[in-house]
């Protein structure tokens, strides 16, 4: 066994041990090799994101995954007002019970979750619930207001119940799948698990555990503690404040983590609830220094807060380092190290070893060869964990053309039994490792396929937009397209045909006088959607005729100019010498590891373009592209601290009062640790709090301030500005963009937006910003779920119930100022209890603040306001929002408002109730229709060109270009300016749009039977077809091996002509057909082929050389494949 020489030195009374030299993935095996000498593990991380990716890892190894826990940390600044996600709550559940349950536990934690205490002990046990046969309708009901299950009419997320007749389904925070329990009376007729998605059922269960919904059960007991907590812990004014009322009604809080001591006497730890003896304390730092770092946090905020605030000491809710040392006595502590350690009675190393290079390498003839080589050679057991099947599929087929012989298996918590020298494991391994005590040598998919083995491989933020323009996968029959050939004609669906014995799929369009023209999958990618103007009549060409080209050459013609502009644009902006920002590592990696939750895949992407741009001589120019409550904040916030490191200060511009006030609460809480200076300029503050903030701009006092347009006017002199950060440009007037043109020419500007309007989307698809888009959502956000609805009384009644009874609060949007008090009489008939506040543009500016902040005091329930609140407040505890006479926004609009809700992990509801359907206007509905299609995750940029769309490409240009536009469509527009700026650049005036043709006797579709659904048959046409190298192709593949299994020949066969085609791109190469074993290839250009190649190369018996441009030869390959790589040997030789 590995750990056999390092556990024979770790005697029973020894309590510190350093294990180092851990590589790569070792360290999960090492940990299963541990745990068979604990009862009891706990691994300390440094977040959550990284404690479930090992505790993916560690499951490799651990034959019982009920022996691993998931104790994850309620991720937030000291004191933060959150709303917890279910999924972290989940985790935490479980964890309780299986140390309940459990003499043996492997618990994966972070410093920060050890640090906090948590409920007593006792109060465990009424946690949980076990649902069997014996379980009456009443009880189940009973126990679920007990535990405080949330209604909804369809069970998606834990926590939720829904009752069908005799039927209730629910979703118990520590099940996998949510439960259907059929009643026959009050009697339980069986109990089903089904999928929350399909809402299918998948097997009966005899029974299941329901778990509370929360770690605080607001019962009478624990209101009762409280009651009397509160007269110690707080001042006699605090029964008055907002969160007492809520707290002694029963209401959840989103402080109410904050306070639990004052809820529960006795409060516990999470070493509490372990035995005393045989367990085990790993972590790759020192838990003392974590710890205190953590109380120091807490300390600082308390200190600085707890006059203003009710806040409870710090030692009430998180412990000290006396304490934990008091704790780690009876735990074996044993530090992790990456590097060596000195080899003695207290430490030892791991005989764990770098793998060699076994990437694929195609500069060999057989990429494999490093890989074969290794195999061939090595005299160890050699693991491979691959959980994608495209790759595995791959590396068997390798195993196999080698005569190797392999098993496959899904767990190797029994490798020891295994004698195969060669191991297939279906899941992963981040990265892989030798361990030369066991021989063994464990290789993951990143070792072979490099970033192959990433699950969704990073795609050009330009290629994001242009596939929302031009996505015709969700193209309905008989909506117009435009064929870069034939011109603009109407769709008519995918048509299966069979020619000459070659089953085919194909494209039917119609043009004028009803023509039809069929064109094959493989030239897709000269399809495009058409987006042209509204209220216009599409002009369908005629086959045929001329018109289209001289439509096209014409077009070419303005976008030439066009082009030319744009490059001119772009030359000035390189020419312009930038501020080279230097970036201190130290400072900023502290700044860094204060943002408290993890940074997604997108944001972190970001970051670093914005840090790039900024230390680099050249000025920056960017569009930062996210949906709202993406983390775009976090961003700039980056940018700013990095210019404050340089001395420099930046200005942050926002569209209104309220949203200025947020961005400067926000970032006085981020940079609480720093010395940075943040100043605001708005209309709440007093002429003399104006007239300093200005003095101490001029001074260099303030470092970052946040203001609306009055930042722009001439009294206001910076002392070194270097930063322009634009929230929503196309919300500021005229006179202020001029004022931002002028600015921008000689400093750094970042632009966000969550929905970019045409004009905005434009530049950046031209090149004239550069572009930064954040597509992925934080983890566990969650869609918020959207109703389209006339009024109605029960529903409305239902939404305002639900959201007010877990604690929340409710936006009703009405954007008539007139009728505001009627809609607020409207709702207090409906409820007698509930506290309504109104607030729109017109109130006085000191009115609008007060309203705001009641509503974030929670001393309204529900609060009646226009449209102001677009750019407003972030309220996490607001999760339901009703937008009345939605038909009178436009998308962007409404998809902002939507978004004012959901910004948290807790399901977030939107209602928008529209008149009656007949007074609708067209392009309400498309809105409508275009919101309800899109997720409210992501969706800004979809329903951006759902804009476009809508409104009409030509508001992109004006007038001038929108006659072009109209004629050819957006979409074959930017195709073609995109391909002009390239030529341009190249200055290659022999670079055409050429039109490359491959014609072939054998079927290459996507089949029926491999895919069914014709919108996802269409958008993998159109990704082939659009692929620019072959590793796009590949990508593409591996995803539908991922999704679809093994593919048959025909879609093979798809790839072959996509890749054959992009080798011989550029190579003056018009036409390939290939009949059988005969190719002939028409040339572009007669005068750049060299005969002699030819003859030389080609054999002369098979040889045809005609007066056109065209060689016709015999193939001597067999197979599709061959043949196809022959043929661009060949072209390869001549070009």
């Amino acid at each position: 066994m590995l750990l056999f020489f390092i556990m024979k030195d770790i005697s029973i009374d020894k309590l510190d041990y350093t294990i180092g030299g851990i590589y790569g993935s070792s360290g999960s095996y090492l940990i299963s090799s541990l745990s068979e000498n604990f009862d009891n593990i706990i691994l300390l991380l440094n977040n959550n994101n990284e404690a479930q990716n090992f505790k993916d890892e560690l499951s490799l190894f651990i034959k019982d995954k009920t022996e691993i826990s998931l104790y994850l940390d309620i991720e937030c600044f000291p004191y933060e007002n959150v709303i917890i996600d279910n999924n972290i709550i989940s985790e935490r559940l479980k964890t309780y019970k299986r140390l309940i349950n459990n003499k043996r536990n492997i618990i994966i934690t972070t410093y920060s979750a050890l640090s906090k205490r948590t409920i007593p002990k006792s109060k465990l046990y009424n946690f949980y619930r076990t649902i069997e046969k014996e379980h009456t309708y009443s009880k189940i009901l009973q126990d679920l207001k007990f535990l405080c299950y949330e209604r909804t009419d369809r069970v998606i997320n834990r926590g939720e119940y829904a009752i069908k007749g005799s039927i209730i389904d629910v979703f118990s925070l520590v099940e996998s799948n949510p439960m259907r329990i059929s009643f026959d009376g009050d009697s339980i007729e069986f109990i089903k698990e089904f999928d929350p998605e399909t809402q299918k059922t998948i097997e009966k269960i005899s029974s299941f555990i329901l778990s509370a919904t929360n770690e605080i059960i607001l019962d009478e007991s624990t209101i009762t503690t409280y009651k009397m907590n509160c007269k110690n812990f707080f001042d006699d004014e605090y029964v008055s404040d907002v969160e007492y009322q809520k707290i002694t009604e029963g209401l959840m809080t989103s402080s109410i983590h904050n306070i639990m001591p004052a809820l529960c006497d006795n409060m516990s730890h999470i070493l509490d609830l372990l035995p005393k003896s045989n367990n085990a304390i790993l972590a790759l730092k020192n838990p003392n220094d974590e710890i205190k770092l953590i109380n120091d946090r807490f300390s600082e905020y308390y200190l600085k807060h707890n006059k203003e605030k009710y806040l409870l000491d710090p030692k009430k809710l998180i412990i000290d380092n006396d304490e934990y040392n008091k704790h780690k006595k009876h735990f074996k502590n044993i530090t992790l190290s990456l590097y060596k350690v000195n080899d003695d009675y207290k430490s030892s190393n791991l005989s764990i070893k770098k793998l060699p290079s076994l990437l694929i390498n195609n500069t060999y003839k057989d990429p494999y060869k490093p890989l074969i080589d290794h195999l061939t050679i090595s005299s160890m057991q050699n693991i491979f964990c691959i959980d994608r099947q495209s790759l595995r599929i791959e590396l068997t087929e390798m195993l196999d053309r080698n005569q190797l012989r392999y098993i496959t298996t899904n767990n190797l918590s029994d490798l020891n039994n295994i004698k195969s020298k060669i191991i297939i494991c279906t899941k992963n391994l981040d990265e892989g490792f030798i361990d030369h005590s066991s021989k063994k040598c464990f290789i993951g998919a990143r070792d072979i396929f490099g970033n192959r083995s990433l699950k969704s491989p990073k795609k050009s933020n330009k290629n994001l937009i242009t596939n929302y323009i031009d996505d015709i996968s969700s193209i309905e029959v008989d909506l117009p397209i435009v064929h870069d050939e034939y011109g603009v004609g109407r769709y008519k669906g995918l048509i299966n045909m069979d020619i000459e014995g070659i089953q085919t799929e194909l494209v039917k369009l119609e043009y004028a006088n009803q023509d039809i023209l069929y064109i094959p999958v493989t030239s897709i990618n000269l399809i495009k959607k058409y987006t042209g103007h509204t209220g216009l009549n599409v002009p369908l060409h005629n086959l045929g005729t001329d018109h289209w080209i001289k439509i096209k050459n014409k077009a070419k013609r303005k976008i030439n100019d066009i082009a030319v502009e744009l490059l001119e644009i772009e030359s000035r902006r390189f020419s312009s010498k930038g501020y080279c920002f230097l970036k201190d590592d130290d400072e900023y990696n502290k700044f860094k590891d204060d943002f408290p939750y993890s940074e997604t895949t997108d944001q972190h992407n970001a970051i670093i373009d914005v840090l790039d741009d900024m230390q680099s001589n050249k000025l920056m120019d960017r569009l930062i592209c996210g949906d709202v409550g993406f983390g775009k904040t976090e961003i700039i916030m980056r940018a700013a601290f990095l210019a404050a490191l340089n001395n420099t200060q930046t200005m942050i511009l926002a569209p209104t009062t309220i949203l200025v006030e947020q961005h400067y609460q926000s970032f006085i809480k981020r940079f609480s640790h720093t010395a940075v200076n943040i100043g605001k300029l708005s209309r709440l503050q007093s002429s003399k709090e104006k007239n300093q903030t200005k003095e101490n701009l001029k001074n260099g006092k303030i470092d970052i301030i946040i203001g609306t347009h009055s930042l722009l006017s001439k009294n206001i002199i910076f002392n070194n500005l270097r930063l322009l950060v634009i929230d929503e440009e196309h919300k500021f007037g005229v006179v202020a963009k001029e004022k931002i043109k002028k600015i921008k020419n000689n400093i750094d500007v970042l632009t966000l937006t969550a929905t970019p309007i045409p004009r905005t989307l434009n530049s950046a698809l031209s090149q004239i910003k550069d572009l930064s888009i954040i597509e992925t959502p934080p983890q566990n956000r969650k869609v918020i779920v959207t109703r389209i609805i006339q009024w109605d009384k029960e529903l409305i009644m239902d939404a305002i119930n639900r959201e007010i009874k877990r604690g929340g609060q409710i936006y009703y949007v009405h954007n008539e100022i007139s009728t505001m008090n009627d809609e607020s009489s409207k709702i207090m008939n409906l409820f007698k209890d509930i506290n309504v506040g109104i607030i729109h543009g017109q109130l006085d500016s000191n009115i609008i603040e007060k309203e705001m902040n009641k509503f974030l005091n929670k001393e309204y329930d529900l609060i009646i306001c226009t449209s102001i609140i677009e750019s407003g407040l972030d309220i996490p505890n607001v999760n339901t929002i009703i937008i009345n006479n939605c038909n009178k926004f436009g998308l962007s609009q409404l998809h902002q408002i939507r978004g004012r809700v959901g910004r948290t992990n807790r399901q977030a509801y939107a209602y928008l109730i529209i008149p009656n359907k007949s007074s609708l206007t067209n392009d309400a509905k498309k809105r409508l229709e275009a919101i309800d299609a899109v997720d409210s995750l992501g969706g800004g940029l979809e329903l951006a060109t759902h804009d476009l769309e809508i409104r009409g490409a030509g508001e992109i240009l004006g007038e001038e270009q929108s006659g072009q536009i109209y004629e050819i469509g957006y979409a074959m527009f930017t195709d073609m300016l995109n391909k002009s700026v390239e030529i341009l650049k190249s200055n290659d005036a022999t670079n055409t749009y050429e039109l490359l043709d491959v014609e072939v006797d054998i079927s290459c579709l996507i089949t029926q039977d491999y895919i069914n659904d014709i919108v996802t048959r269409l958008k993998y046409y159109k990704d082939i077809s659009s692929s620019k190298t072959i590793e796009d192709n590949q990508n593409i593949k591996d995803e539908m091996i991922d999704i679809y299994g093994p593919m048959p020949d025909y879609v093979e066969n798809l790839f072959h002509v996509s890749n054959l085609k992009i080798l011989i791109k550029g190579k003056n190469v018009k036409l390939i057909k290939l009949l059988g074993d005969t190719v002939r290839i028409e040339f572009i250009d007669p005068n750049i082929i060299n005969i002699d190649i030819i003859m030389n190369n080609i054999s002369n018996d098979n040889l045809t050389i005609t007066k056109e441009n065209t060689i016709k030869y015999i193939l001597s390959s067999e197979s599709f494949d061959n043949k196809c790589k022959e043929i661009i040997e060949v072209i390869e030789l001549i070009g």
